[in-house]
């Protein structure tokens, strides 16, 4: 009989352990809140950016692959599934859209060159390959300091076209005179072979 106690104590006492092993005791919801959203040159960029498409185009920030690309009908399931994965897990830093009807016009990512860490330093083949095969013109910008919006237009505008005109500063309610030389146009003049390149392009601004 004191068996039968022992071996019915033991067996709770493992049951009991069991249990515990699978429910979670903890804070079902672990979490603070970030200082910021954005870093420092995502902010920074952010601004040029609005001033260089004025009123033309909208920005969203951080918007993943599969919020602006969608599968066709005829892929088969197991290439549904792998694409489905990849589209869920990459994101681009700034996706310019009409102000109109917010169609889908260009996407913006930032690249960092000088390490090996931070912003897209190494070229993703499925973002680009997937936005090319999508007729989605692909802009990438290396980081560096000292960027202006003239910088940033002319950089959107070789695969954009050309961008509003950044008003010249207002000094004591007159317009600021402008230089008495030429200024380089803010439209780079592309040869025919040049508009028949791909539309995945790194800009690099110097």
């Amino acid at each position: 009989m004191e068996f039968i106690i022992i071996l019915l104590v033991l067996l709770a006492a493992v049951a009991a352990f069991i249990v515990s092993r699978f429910i979670h005791h903890g804070n079902p919801f672990p979490f603070t809140k970030r200082g910021q959203l954005f870093t420092q040159i995502e902010r920074s960029f952010l601004s040029l950016l609005e001033k260089a498409v004025g009123d033309k185009y909208k920005i969203i920030n951080r918007v993943k692959l599969a919020d602006i690309l969608e599968l066709k009908d005829n892929a088969d399931a197991k290439t549904r599934r792998t694409a489905l994965l990849k589209l869920n897990a990459k994101y681009l830093d700034y996706v310019l859209v009409d102000s109109t009807d917010m169609s889908i016009v260009a996407v913006v990512d930032l690249v960092n060159n000088s390490n090996k860490a931070g912003h897209k330093a190494i070229p993703d083949w499925f973002v680009s390959g997937a936005l090319e095969a999508s007729g989605i013109p692909y802009i990438r910008m290396k980081i560096k300091a000292g960027y202006s919006v003239a910088d940033i237009q002319q950089g959107l505008a070789a695969k954009l076209g050309k961008l509003p005109a950044v008003p010249e500063p207002m000094i004591k309610g007159t317009m600021k005179k402008g230089p008495t030389r030429p200024v380089r146009p803010l439209t780079p003049v592309l040869s025919p072979s040049q508009l028949k390149t791909s539309s995945t392009a790194l800009v690099q601004i110097s």
